[in-house]
């Protein structure tokens, strides 16, 4: 089976062709420009219009007042952990049994600690701490009802994930709350840009060690970010791929007689089944972008 345990964006031909047309008159004239006016703050811009472009799916982003243009989400993830590591170290750091590594594994180099809690427990009786939460989630692909982020918040602050927003159906993801304190946003999954590094951090606090990122940019990775938010339409993707996800999964359990589910997420499926090489604690959470690949003759069709 060619499903993979690991979430790989899928470089979208609609994606491609856009960039084409960048790189085909490439922008030498903005480099050109870092002295006068100078590139310091072209990232503004394009936050700006990202926050727009999420503004029916995740719309309280306009409400963090500081905003930072980053190496993927996993920047800004590594940044909020090291003020974490500085300035509240004994803080407990949680995350859901069976979410993304990530959160875990930079916590650990930097040494602190994140506790995997099951989703049954009863929060209120956790120490009060700081949540990584991602939604739609990297357990099993689906999105999180806001009521059970919101009973999270209520005892405890989070750090929100919106690395597949833009991959489902339509919904209206809550950051409102007073305790979410910073979220950090992405294009490699839903735009399928991973390699071009573009995500966003927003922060209701400042974060002193990201102000330097206005000089360390990748300035080509924010021409192809601004280009694609104004190409590419909210949920334009999962509209038409949806059909794509469901062909793959109805394949898959024909041929290797198996139980696959659609997850909200285009590129996931999950399954009740424990299948070893992919379980996510007691999730059970498959990768389809190979197959999207494999299908790329079919999906002009769509």
């Amino acid at each position: 089976m060619k499903a993979t345990r690991t979430v790989y964006c899928y470089y979208f031909p609609e994606v491609r062709k856009i960039i084409d047309g960048i790189v085909k008159n490439y922008p030498h004239e903005i480099y050109l420009s870092s002295i006068n006016p100078g590139l310091d703050n072209f990232h503004f811009p394009v936050i700006d219009k990202f926050v727009k472009f999420y503004k029916k799916i995740v719309p309280g982003l306009k409400n963090f007042k500081y905003k930072y243009f980053t190496e993927g989400s996993r920047q800004g993830i590594f940044h909020l952990l090291v003020r974490i590591r500085t300035e509240e170290p004994a803080t407990p750091l949680y995350v859901l049994k069976g979410e993304y590594e990530g959160y875990k594994e930079y916590a650990i180099r930097i040494g602190l600690n994140v506790l995997e809690i099951k989703e049954s427990e009863d929060f209120s009786k956790l120490k009060p701490g700081i949540w990584f939460i991602s939604n739609p989630s990297g357990r099993d692909g689906n999105i999180i009802a806001n009521d059970f982020v919101n009973k999270i918040c209520e005892n405890h602050r989070v750090i929100y994930d919106i690395a597949y927003a833009g991959l489902t159906r339509k919904y209206k993801f809550d950051i409102t709350h007073p305790n979410i304190i910073a979220v950090v946003g992405s294009m490699s999954k839903p735009f399928g840009i991973y390699y071009y590094r573009a995500g966003f951090t927003f922060a209701k606090k400042p974060l002193e060690t990201l102000i330097a990122n206005k000089w360390f940019k990748n300035i080509f990775s924010l021409i192809v970010a601004d280009k694609l938010l104004d190409k590419i339409k909210p949920q334009e993707f999962y509209e038409k791929y949806k059909l794509v996800q469901e062909k793959i999964i109805k394949k898959l359990n024909f041929e290797y007689n198996l139980n696959l589910k659609i997850s909200d997420v285009i590129l996931l499926a999950h399954t009740a089944e424990k299948i070893s090489k992919f379980m996510r604690g007691k999730f059970c959470r498959l990768c389809l972008t190979p197959y999207f690949l494999g299908e790329e003759k079919c999906l002009k069709k769509f």
